[in-house]
């Protein structure tokens, strides 16, 4: 019997805390690591400079977007696919997931080029001085280009949670962070053979971090895309379960970016200030992944107990 048939039974059947402490652990910790790469990012860049540091807060909430259309997309992809393994149709499953990489590509495309031309008018909604918006333009140019990690690693995520397998999307996530904390120092500051790159070091640590993670989750969350003429409902499945979610991170980032252009107002230092507080304390849901599999089986009761024990 196949690992994704043992998946569908195990979800259909097992009582709900034992599901939900198979699945929760392995985010928890992912989550946890993710967590002290924003405190250790945070640190090394204050140590190269403040406005690189106010850089970071500038661009916090493009990445929030980024973050949000990615996940977004992948939760749409995650939902679709886990009723589609209840239903037995393991091919449309297949089809899905590579429609959503598919997704990914586009997405990533077309934000990277736009932000191209709108990063330096953005930043100057949100910082004064010309360091920080020199630092701030040349971050979040290589972030947006360098996004394509991940869009990638969202998605296929996203298609192993779909079939139950918590383990390598954590394994991916606190790789991907470890990388990014032991490059941060190298390329900040040039240490050993690197050159010192400063706020663009600091990017492009980032960047190589995000894509060990898509690498690692596309060793088994990879899917080839369906033919063209097919992937149209496929498309319109993901986004219409999709878009809640990338609705509600649009609503929060739009948020940020507000107290931002406000706080500019009187300087940069109080929009550094606001971006430490969202960087450090930053929450992902680690239930939410367990109620995108549930309202993927249409699991309506288990949904129910989930609450009682939150």
């Amino acid at each position: 019997m196949s690992q994704t048939a043992v998946d569908d039974r195990y979800f259909q059947t097992e009582r709900v805390w034992k599901i939900l402490l198979r699945i929760a652990p392995p985010v928890m910790l992912a989550q946890l690591i993710q967590a002290l790469y924003n405190i250790v990012d945070s640190y090394f860049v204050g140590q190269y400079s403040n406005s690189g540091l106010t850089a970071l807060s500038v661009i916090f909430p493009v990445q929030l977007i980024i973050t949000a259309i990615a996940v977004g997309t992948g939760v749409g992809v995650n939902t679709y696919m886990a009723r589609m393994y209840a239903f037995g149709k393991k091919r449309a499953a297949d089809c899905t997931a590579g429609t959503g990489m598919v997704l990914a590509i586009i997405s990533w495309a077309g934000f990277a080029a736009a932000m191209l031309f709108m990063m330096e008018p953005y930043v100057r909604t949100s910082a004064t001085s010309s360091d920080a918006v020199a630092d701030a333009v040349l971050y979040g140019n290589i972030v947006c280009v360098g996004s394509i990690g991940i869009f990638l690693e969202s998605i296929w995520t996203k298609v192993l949670q779909a079939g139950g397998n918590m383990r390598l999307p954590m394994l991916a996530q606190i790789a991907g962070a470890l990388t990014n904390i032991v490059l941060d120092p190298i390329l900040i500051f040039g240490l050993g053979p690197a050159p010192g790159m400063g706020i663009a070091g600091a990017a492009a640590a980032t960047v190589v971090g995000q894509c060990v993670a898509a690498a690692i989750t596309g060793i088994v969350g990879f899917r080839r895309p369906p033919k063209l003429i097919v992937m149209q409902k496929y498309i319109q499945q993901i986004y219409r379960l999709g878009y809640p979610s990338i609705f509600m991170q649009m609503l929060y980032t739009i948020y940020i970016m507000a107290l931002n252009m406000i706080l500019a107002g009187f300087s940069d230092d109080a929009v550094t200030v606001l971006g430490l507080y969202y960087r450090v304390c930053e929450e992902k849901s680690v239930i939410k992944i367990f109620y995108d599999n549930d309202w993927g089986w249409k699991l309506v009761p288990e949904l129910s107990t989930l609450v009682l024990y939150i």
